[in-house]
């Protein structure tokens, strides 16, 4: 049986893709965010992060940051599902912004030639991108998708926009799917090969064929939402009045607005 680095990791990202995107168990436990309104918590999440953007300061973003982690543990998010999501955009901004702590002007530290303004820069950036994909985490994990898009069409976000969301998150599901079907296949069809030439080779069609097959795919889709009338809608809970749950997401939103405009 073949394992050779193509294999582990087209696996790997598939099996991280769709661990990402079917998180559907968090939902359903008792916790604040889960007795908020759809509505209301994507109406307050979008106000936390317009906050958290126009930041500079690193001690606000980082409290702001800390009001995410609150939620989390409030919604009794589990910390591995948490962190997994919120860890990966963070770092890859940092790396993006990392030159900026040399290339900046001003004092610089006294064990190492990195500028002060430089540092602080590229600190408030990274904590600030963590801030802004924690509250967006705690939304999509404590939120059904179904339920998202129903609080967007309650919100009057445009239609076209709506519909092509959900069938992109449809889609990403199938080509995953797809994906580790081909190399489970391709597993359990070939065996190892010492060449590297001959598997730089294989890999190349493995790839092609893994294209025309998510082109193939995403054609089915479309003649089946066809067939159907359309995309249609998912059915979702609807939500008549608010609780007290929606009340306290509500002054916890308000308090950090106006504790971040006095800071």
């Amino acid at each position: 049986m073949r394992t050779d680095l193509l294999d582990r990791t087209v696996a790997g990202i598939a099996t991280r893709a769709r661990w990402f995107l079917l998180a559907e168990d968090v939902p359903d436990r008792r916790g604040f965010l889960q007795a908020v309104a759809p509505s209301v918590k994507l109406l307050g999440v979008l106000a936390l992060v317009t906050v958290t953007v126009v930041q500079r300061d690193l001690s606000t973003v980082a409290a702001l940051a800390g009001v995410a982690v609150a939620l989390a543990v409030l919604s009794r998010v589990p910390a591995r599902t948490f962190f997994g999501r919120v860890t990966g955009p963070p770092t890859f901004a940092l790396v993006v912004v990392a030159p900026q702590a040399v290339l900046m002007g001003g004092p610089t530290l006294d064990w190492v030639p990195l500028s002060v303004a430089g540092v602080d820069y590229v600190a408030t950036f990274t904590v600030r991108v963590a801030a802004c994909v924690g509250f967006l985490s705690v939304l999509l994990l404590t939120t059904r998708f179904a339920d998202l898009l129903a609080a967007l069409r309650r919100l009057r976000a445009p239609t076209v926009a709506v519909s092509l969301l959900a069938i992109t998150y449809r889609y990403l599901l199938l080509f995953f799917a797809e994906l580790e079907r081909m190399v489970r296949a391709r597993r359990g069809r070939t065996l190892a090969d010492p060449n590297l030439r001959r598997t730089w080779r294989d890999s190349g069609n493995f790839v092609g064929t893994f294209l025309l097959r998510s082109l193939e795919r995403g054609e089915r889709v479309q003649r089946a939402a066809r067939a159907r009338g359309g995309t249609g809608t998912t059915p979702a809970r609807s939500r008549d009045s608010l609780g007290a749950a929606d009340a306290a997401f509500g002054l916890v939103v308000l308090a950090t607005v106006a504790g971040v405009g006095f800071a």
